[in-house]
């Protein structure tokens, strides 16, 4: 039986803490940190360092057992994983923004027809069709906050911690979609078919967050 492999992000606000939770469970990559896939000092455990927003798919599909990333790329994939553990940091907020000197105040004062930027347009399609309001998603890798100061969007769905960087670039936030902390995911059936191996490294790692 191949050991477990778990997923963490290679890069982003989620890799240094994420990092740090298995540095005291006493899980270090045995390779350096160009390899996607490295042994470590855990027997039986290897390290899969991919895209944040990937984790979910490579979860889903079975080729990792567990990973560790944001609740939001979990709920923007819209696949079905168990989310077995809060690891207690990565809080931010899903957050619909304006320009600072908008007229708006709710996001369900917007207009049809508002273009919105964006990283997640499955949770942002879902948010405005719930309040009954259409709206153009334009979809963004990257620099989302700097849309509407160059006239691509009407406003942008993006994540936010402090506000700073929205306040920044001039806008402010007028709704929240959903809040959001980084989660430990499981595959659904290595949680059945590993029970023993999974639920031993979920433990470590939950005391270790």
């Amino acid at each position: 039986m191949r050991g477990v492999i778990l997923a963490v992000p290679n890069k982003g606000r989620l890799r240094g803490p994420a990092m740090e939770v298995l540095e005291r469970a006493n899980i270090r990559p045995l390779d350096n940190d160009r390899v996607y896939l490295s042994n470590t000092t855990l027997e039986g455990v290897q390290l899969l360092s991919i895209r944040a927003a990937d984790i979910p798919i490579y979860i889903y599909y079975g080729i990792a057992d567990l990973g560790i990333t944001g609740r939001d790329v979990v709920a923007e994939s819209g696949l079905e994983v168990y989310e077995l553990a809060d690891m207690g940091f990565g809080e931010c907020s899903l957050v619909v923004a304006v320009k600072s000197d908008s007229k708006y105040r709710d996001p369900s004062e917007l207009p049809h027809g508002t273009r919105v930027a964006t990283e997640f347009p499955n949770l942002t399609k879902q948010f405005f069709n719930e309040l009954g309001i259409q709206v153009e998603v334009i979809t963004l890798r990257g620099a989302v906050e700097i849309a509407p100061l160059l006239g691509l969007a009407d406003c942008v769905v993006d994540l936010s911690s402090t506000g700073r960087t929205l306040e920044r670039n001039g806008l402010r936030a007028i709704g929240t979609i959903l809040r959001s902390t980084a989660k430990l995911i499981c595959n659904k059936v290595a949680y059945k078919t590993r029970y023993e191996q999974i639920k031993m490294l979920e433990d470590l790692l939950v005391r270790s967050a």
